[in-house]
Formats: C-alpha cells, structure tokens, sequence
C-alpha cells in the first residue's frame, strides 16, 4: 500500500508523516509552522543586514506594522531564531534584548520592563537621558538591538508619557549607545513614532499588508498544504479555494491558517485525504475529538 502512494505534494522531509495513523497526523496538523514568503523574507534580511552592521553615529532602526493576526509576532520569533544562528557564527559577540510594552507603557514601566529583560536594575530615565548603568552594562554585554513587540501600545500612555518614551528611544539609537531597535506593531505604530520627527527618520518602515488574489497568496497556500500530511494533493492555489478563503477570513493570516489546518483535520476526518472546499467549508467549526465519550453515543 505505502508503495502506491505518491507524496510528491508533500515537501520531502514531511513525507513520511503521511504514512503515520490518523490521531498522529491530526496532532502534527495543528502543530505551529512558519512559512516564509517574500514579505517576511525580505524583513528578516533586512534586521540581519542591521545586525551585521557596524556601530553607527544614529542608528539604522527599524518598524514593522501589520493589523492583528498577520503573523508580526511569529515573524519577531523568527528573527530572535536568526539572530541566536548569527550571533553563534561571529568571533565578536553581539547581544540583543527583546520584550513587549505593556498595555500601560509609562517611563517607569519601560524602565522595570527592560531591567527584566536584562535581570539587573538599568537605573532611572531622568530627561530622556540613558541611565549611566545601563550605557555601561550594553557596553558590557556588546548589545546592538533591541526588539520591542507591541509598539503601537505608546499611543495608550497620556501625552507627557509618550514624549518621554519618544526621547528615551530617540536616546537609545543615538551615542554613546546607538542602538537599532527593531519595533514590532499594529497597524497604529507608525502613528506612535512619527509623532517625533526626529525618531521617524531613523526608521525603516515595512508592512505584513493583509492578503490579495495574486502570485503571493497562491505560492504561500502551495508552500503551506506541502506540509500538511495528506495523502492526495489539496491544489489549495485553485481561484475556487483561493477565493473562498479570502472572502471568509479578510486577508487575514491567522485566519486563513484555522481554515487550512482545519479544513486538513476534516479531510482526514471525511476519508477524503485532500482539502475542498466542502473541507473548507466545514471548517467554520473546529473538528471533533476522534474519541466519543459514552454519554455522547
């Protein structure tokens, strides 16, 4: 039987799921995968680009913005991944820290948040002013970035808070430190930045924008169903499944993800081992638990 099959729909590494019973291959289905495609592949370039290069007077930084479920966060843990890979094949150390704003970002709570991160108090902010102790211990360490998730939260502080926060940043990327932050938002972030001129200009500004009927979207579902392990080919890239999925889900990365990964359970389920649109369909809902429990007969 496992002679018959053909699986070469599923990327080679992956292959050999297909063979395994059915709870196993719906476990590994709902398992998190990263796939790239050109939009992330060219951010993650560009943060590796930054990394590598050297100390500058203002720092090179960059803003990353994308509305809710398009994958910014996954792509921030993807770039800590190539960083960690980087950072193992230089002679010369370079560090990084990286950490998310609260939902009440003050000046203070910055302060507390970073001094986490580094597991040693960085001292007050006075004036938009580095503390001399945290100048002294990213000098230490050879910290060159920092990574700041959920950017677009500066905008929930009162005015004065945000102009504090502005400068502080303004004073990271700026000597004796000069830092490249790497920030990570909603589609408000840039709001957040560009209030200060100064900070703006530093910024390298790139969009996760949600997804369209082109090229970009047909080659991230192929690359997506080659690791899903089904036994047939789903041809998620068809303008039917291409069309559905962006009328139900918006554009929206998570969503379309649900849908797949969802609409792949349900083949499994159906005996029909490829995702239609009857699978997508159904996977409006998530799919049943193999077991029945008795008072469910």
């Amino acid at each position: 039987m496992k002679s018959q099959l053909n699986l070469e729909h599923i990327a080679s590494g992956r292959r050999e799921l297909a063979l395994l019973g059915d709870r196993v291959r719906i476990r590994n289905i709902f398992e998190d995968c990263w796939v790239n495609y050109p939009q992330v592949s060219t951010i993650r370039a560009a943060v590796r680009a930054v990394y590598e290069m050297p100390l500058k007077t203002q720092s090179q930084s960059i803003l990353v913005s994308a509305s809710a479920g398009m994958g910014k966060t996954s792509l921030l843990e993807k770039i800590e991944s190539d960083l960690e890979v980087l950072r193992k094949r230089r002679e010369a150390y370079r560090g990084y820290i990286s950490f998310s704003l609260s939902s009440n970002p003050t000046m203070r709570e910055l302060e507390n948040r970073i001094s986490e991160v580094l597991g040693v108090s960085i001292g007050r902010v006075r004036n938009g002013t580095v503390p001399e102790t945290f100048c002294q211990l990213s000098r230490l360490r050879n910290v060159r970035l920092m990574l700041i998730d959920e950017v677009h939260n500066l905008l929930l502080v009162g005015r004065v808070d945000q102009r504090k926060n502005l400068a502080f940043f303004r004073a990271l990327s700026s000597p004796p430190m000069s830092l490249s932050i790497i920030a990570f938002g909603t589609d408000d972030a840039f709001h957040a930045i560009s209030s200060d001129a100064q900070l703006e200009r530093r910024f390298q500004t790139y969009e996760l924008p949600r997804w369209r009927e082109n090229d970009n979207f047909r080659k991230f579902l192929a690359t997506y169903e080659n690791s899903l392990p089904l036994k047939k080919p789903s041809e998620l890239w068809r303008q039917d499944c291409v069309k559905f999925l962006l009328s139900v889900t918006g554009g929206i990365t998570d969503a379309i993800v649900k849908r797949v990964t969802r609409g792949a359970v349900w083949a499994i389920l159906d005996g029909k081992e490829k995702i239609d649109l009857g699978c997508l369909e159904k996977a409006a809902d998530i799919p049943p638990y193999l077991d029945r429990f008795d008072d469910e007969e």
